[in-house]
């Protein structure tokens, strides 16, 4: 069973890669740790995902300047709508149709954030919702008040320089590639998982489609909370396990139904062509599909508690160890 997770190889552009040239520092976001990193220096931020505008509001704060390089528009999400989280605000609302869902929306960023071209960020080339939410109130505040200059997708660097594709450049201390992972499991042969756009693609998420005895959990990206479905997936985990050694027929069905089913895990939406994306779940599809494969099986769903007793088993083990 594989849980290693999908953020240990940190993924870099190839100028960063060639920055022998560049006199000041550059480093993967996964090396940060705290906001006097940047004190009293110029920062550029590369990558506008969660942690990127995370750190460039951290650098905006305790920074000299602080600049973010975005290669394309998207739209940002507030921590909080109407006093509550946003997921928590999109669960409470009545279940639309996507097109519907996406223009009530849509019209709420637009009331709530205005036009965001005039922070200097780029026109989202894609409609709300195709692609992973970038949930942060911070962000658009110090750009409209200067504490952070977007700018274009980098050229190259140059001596204390960092120079765009627009022409433009800048002074920096700091260069943190906010610029994602790769997912990789090294101590597996990859021929073992089946891959699509340098994701493992395991079915529903967990089940390796090319070996029936391993296992994934943590591959998943989705647009909601997903460590409550971890408990899920791991009880679909253990069943099966316990099917495969000691149910042939149970066994039978759930394979028959791995090497037939094919889900639709998009909720309808068309994502961002990118690689990302590329085995991208949606939430409501994601729990929907787990719930078919509980009917199908006669699997009941994990109860508030349920994994109480294999913690308090590890706790007395521990205890045990320690004494």
């Amino acid at each position: 069973m594989c849980v290693s997770g999908t953020t240990w190889h940190p993924q870099l552009p190839g100028w960063a890669l060639e920055a022998g040239q560049f006199d000041g520092e550059v480093r993967h976001a996964n090396s940060f740790r705290h906001m006097d990193e940047f004190r009293d220096k110029n920062v550029l931020i590369v990558g506008a995902g969660n942690s990127g505008c995370d750190i460039a509001c951290d650098a905006a704060v305790s920074g000299n300047k602080t600049f973010i390089s975005v290669r394309r528009g998207y739209h940002f999400v507030p921590k909080h709508i109407m006093g509550k989280p946003a997921d928590v605000f999109a669960d409470s609302g009545p279940n639309l149709p996507l097109w519907l869902s996406q223009r009530i929306f849509s019209g709420i960023l637009k009331v709530l954030n205005g036009d965001l071209t005039r922070l200097g960020l780029p026109k989202p080339d894609h409609r709300v919702l195709e692609s992973h939410p970038i949930v942060n109130s911070q962000l658009l505040h110090y750009l409209g008040h200067g504490d952070i200059l977007a700018k274009g997708d980098v050229e190259r660097l140059e001596g204390k320089h960092v120079v765009f594709k627009d022409g433009s450049r800048e002074e920096v201390d700091v260069v943190i590639c906010a610029t994602g992972y790769e997912w990789k499991v090294p101590y597996v042969d990859p021929s073992l998982f089946s891959w699509k756009g340098n994701r493992p693609d395991n079915y529903l998420h967990m089940f390796s489609r090319a070996n029936s005895q391993l296992f994934g959990l943590g591959f998943t990206e989705t647009n909601g909370g997903i460590y409550k479905l971890f408990d899920g997936m791991a009880d679909l985990i253990g069943r099966t396990i316990l099917a495969q050694q000691d149910d042939a027929v149970t066994w039978a069905k759930l394979r028959a139904r791995m090497q037939s089913h094919v889900p639709d895990l998009s909720g309808g939406i068309r994502y961002v062509a990118s690689d990302r994306h590329a085995t991208y779940a949606n939430i409501d599809a994601l729990k929907r599909e787990f719930r078919n494969l509980r009917k199908h099986m006669g699997w009941h769903e994990p109860e508030a508690g349920y994994f109480n007793k294999a913690k308090q088993s590890s706790d007395t083990r521990m205890t045990l160890e320690a004494a």
